[in-house]
């Protein structure tokens, strides 16, 4: 079992969303130590995404910076973070896509008649 450590300076958000993805993946058996920086890559990317929106949902797509209608600087953040989290998250089995996808590549196969029927048959070709 992995233990995480949540870096300091997280909102209660990012931390209960932290624990419940290392929950998840010690559960699945599919988290070792190494992957303990990506889990910090994770929780960083996910905690500026959510602040870059909080941002965005306050002040809008469009702000005034020197009397001049810009695109909030925070969107290219938010963005940003965004596709990091997703990333990170495909890659372990975090999405419902992913997850699916690595569901079904761990599917065993059974001994269906059919398929001892074929097997036997490549056996008494050799």
């Amino acid at each position: 079992m992995v233990k995480f450590i949540i870096p300091k300076g997280l909102s209660d958000e990012t931390e209960k969303f932290m624990n419940d993805v290392i929950s998840e993946l010690n559960e699945r058996g599919v988290i070792e130590d190494i992957d303990l920086g990506a889990m910090r890559m994770l929780a960083t990317s996910y905690e500026m995404y959510k602040r870059a929106t909080e941002l965005l949902l306050r002040d809008g797509p469009v702000v005034v910076v020197n009397f001049a209608r810009v695109v909030n600087p925070a969107q290219a953040s938010a963005t940003k973070n965004y596709a990091q989290v997703i990333k990170i998250m495909t890659e372990y089995g975090l999405t419902i896509k992913s997850r699916a996808h690595i569901s079904s590549m761990n599917v065993e196969k059974s001994d269906t008649p059919l398929d001892n029927y074929f097997k036997n048959r490549s056996i008494e070709a050799r």
